[in-house]
């Protein structure tokens, strides 16, 4: 490995973001070698949402990566947001020589997948998985904070916002359960109270019972206006949820403002029903995700206005962590992909410790995960006729929380 390309590819973030040529096209008179790198995108089922934008994310990157020449061969396959497919595909990479992968998306999917990564010395990257339990030193790196930030910013939000009581209804896997653990320690911390509302199961299609649980839950800690919130730690099946209070007369109390997590932020499905989108805009329903700093807008910018026109929507910030990410596997498989395991992981850390992609600095944690926490809350509003979602507020962990205002 030349001086040169090493020098290069420690710059190849500001350099790809920017969409010029990256360090794969060197003039240097060397032996190309192709680069094969696993996605595991939940592109059906729950996430699929956020499987499309990361989808389009990578392709976009993987233009300039290969503008000059067969730099990287991107396997993508579809987890269909299910464990089990998750860990059969993950197989069949390894099969197939792939040692580093971007992906899997869900806390479940990644639980599924570790032991065997682990034994067979495979690296991933995952974009969306929170839970606090999978944060410990192994082969995962997780590109987005765990639930302890992400708890912390709901809470700090809820609080700001008057609210003293939360009604805490959540999916029940590891990672919605992992944010509603988080959020309670913080909101508790800041003086608030949570109480228990609904846990319902993954697979759950009908929630006819679970409205009418979550009506007495609010019935029962009833007080002073705007004093009670509820907290819902979902995926897409809020739609069916919010379908269903508005199908059975609408009678949750709109002075309840409901908070959203990560794995429904700025998904499509809840925009293209109009029922669950009034109800969403009736009660708040601001969701907190990954935040994109202004002091990087020069990088990001770019690639979120192609996305978008791609998209035709606003493409959400676990797409411009799949990007770095597929641009971090890229680097570490150029500078060490003839070392061990530990050289490749060494690598890895090395670049993140030093890189800012394209949502700010990749730095790591001891466990491997992000260690800085920065959100934007999107909430749902009716623009021009259509549903939308709109940026309504933020957190840092100095600046606290902040209303952005309406749509």
């Amino acid at each position: 490995m030349s001086l040169k390309f090493r020098l290069a590819s420690l710059a190849a973030f500001a350099v790809l973001a920017t969409g010029l040529v990256s360090a794969c096209s060197s003039s240097d008179d060397e032996d190309e070698t192709t680069v094969k790198i696993g996605a595991l995108l939940p592109l059906t089922g729950a996430l699929a949402s956020y499987g499309e934008t990361s989808e389009a994310a990578l392709n976009d990157l993987l233009k300039t990566l290969n503008k000059d020449s067969d730099a990287v061969e991107l396997v993508i396959e579809d987890t269909k947001t299910d464990s089990a497919t998750a860990l059969s595909l993950l197989e069949d990479m390894h099969e197939d020589g792939i040692s580093i992968v971007v992906g899997p998306f869900s806390s479940s999917e990644v639980t599924a997948v570790k032991q065997f990564a682990d034994q067979n010395g495979m690296l991933l990257l995952s974009l969306l998985s929170t839970a606090t339990s999978l944060a410990v030193p192994d082969n995962i790196y997780r590109f987005t904070p765990d639930d302890n930030f992400e708890g912390a910013a709901a809470a700090a939000l809820a609080y700001a916002d008057g609210v003293r009581t939360v009604i805490a209804v959540n999916r029940d896997d590891p990672g919605n359960q992992g944010l509603q653990d988080s959020f309670k320690t913080s909101f508790e911390r800041l003086g608030g109270k949570v109480v228990p509302g609904l846990k319902y199961g993954a697979d759950e299609t009908n929630f006819d019972d679970e409205v009418q649980t979550i009506v007495n839950a609010i019935n029962s800690n009833a007080g002073p206006e705007g004093e009670l919130a509820v907290y819902l730690t979902a995926f897409a099946e809020v739609t069916s949820l919010f379908e269903a209070i508005v199908d059975k007369g609408g009678n949750v109390p709109g002075s309840v403002i409901w908070y959203g997590s990560d794995s429904v932020a700025l998904s499509k499905e809840l925009v293209a029903s109009a029922k669950a989108s009034q109800f969403a805009a009736s009660v708040r329903y601001p969701n907190p995700i990954l935040g994109l700093r202004d002091a990087d807008k020069a990088q990001w910018e770019p690639v979120n206005n192609r996305l978008a026109e791609e998209l035709g929507r606003t493409p959400d910030a676990f797409a411009l962590a799949a990007y770095d990410a597929l641009n971090t596997a890229f680097q570490v498989m150029t500078n060490a992909g003839d070392r061990d395991l530990a050289g490749k992981k060494a690598e890895l850390v090395s670049i993140t410790n030093s890189a800012t992609g394209l949502t700010g600095p990749l730095r790591l944690n001891e466990a491997g995960d992000r260690a800085i926490g920065i959100y934007d809350f999107w909430s749902v509003c009716q623009k021009n006729g259509a549903w939308t979602w709109y940026r309504s507020a933020t957190y840092d962990p100095t600046g606290g929380a902040k209303q952005l205002g309406p749509c």
